[in-house]
């Protein structure tokens, strides 16, 4: 590649709680001399379209439902008006507690066939953290302060934290706290994380899969899982 080329990229994020994409046209350029290796920079960036916010589909717990997820995906191609073909390259990535999944790996396989040059990759902690804090601007946002300042990205079952300081990393951090920790569908408990049983133990409240929700009995759990995030 030599000068500057135009092509069109999609970003899948699958994370504990939702799934989302975004389809961009990035202009690149080839920085280096015709002497040497190229070296590929993005000078410009435009939003083609941000999708719908999708619950990330699930058959249980512990697996992603790969078909539904994939059939979410092909549709949000559809009404971003492209193709599979038209993405010249993009990235997959399976965030948070969804990392976990057992058939993480069969998911993101499933996901590269929808482009050519796509990247996947199941983010661990330490990259969830930095593409949170990056995404949020606050890299750049430290390099105008003198203090020490941090991200705190809230999912559905992980809390990612970064922290900057003059546009530095200083070091991140993942926490077992986040929103989808206990489920409920009408009106009863589906889903309760170990995390947050093990919690609920310790204070000496039994909650379980099958149980009436009782607002006043979770909230002491619920304050101490949120403590730490405003301490």
């Amino acid at each position: 590649m030599s000068g500057t080329d135009t092509i069109l990229s999609v970003g899948i994020d699958v994370g504990t709680s939702t799934t989302q994409l975004v389809f961009s046209r990035l202009t690149v350029e080839n920085i280096a001399n015709v002497f040497s290796i190229p070296r590929i920079t993005i000078v410009d960036k435009q939003i083609l379209r941000r999708s719908d916010i999708h619950i990330t589909p699930l058959l249980d717990p512990r697996t992603i439902d790969t078909d539904a997820l994939r059939r979410l995906v092909i549709d949000e191609y559809a009404k971003a008006g492209l193709a599979p073909d038209d993405i010249g390259t993009g990235v997959a990535i399976i965030t948070g507690e969804t990392a976990r999944a057992e058939n993480a790996e069969q998911v993101l396989a499933a996901l590269s066939t929808l482009a050519g040059d796509f990247v996947v990759s199941t983010a661990g902690p330490h990259l969830e953290s930095v593409l949170a804090a990056r995404g949020a601007g606050l890299d750049t946002y430290s390099e105008h302060t003198s203090a020490i300042v941090a991200n705190l990205d809230i999912g559905g079952g992980t809390t990612n934290i970064a922290a900057y300081r003059q546009g530095q990393l200083l070091g991140t951090s993942c926490i077992d706290i986040g929103g989808r920790l206990l489920r409920v569908a009408d009106g009863r408990i589906t889903y309760i994380s170990h995390q947050l049983a093990r919690l609920a133990r310790h204070h000496g409240i039994a909650v379980a899969v099958g149980d009436r929700v009782d607002i006043a009995r979770l909230r002491t759990p619920a304050q101490a899982l949120a403590r730490p995030l405003a301490m």
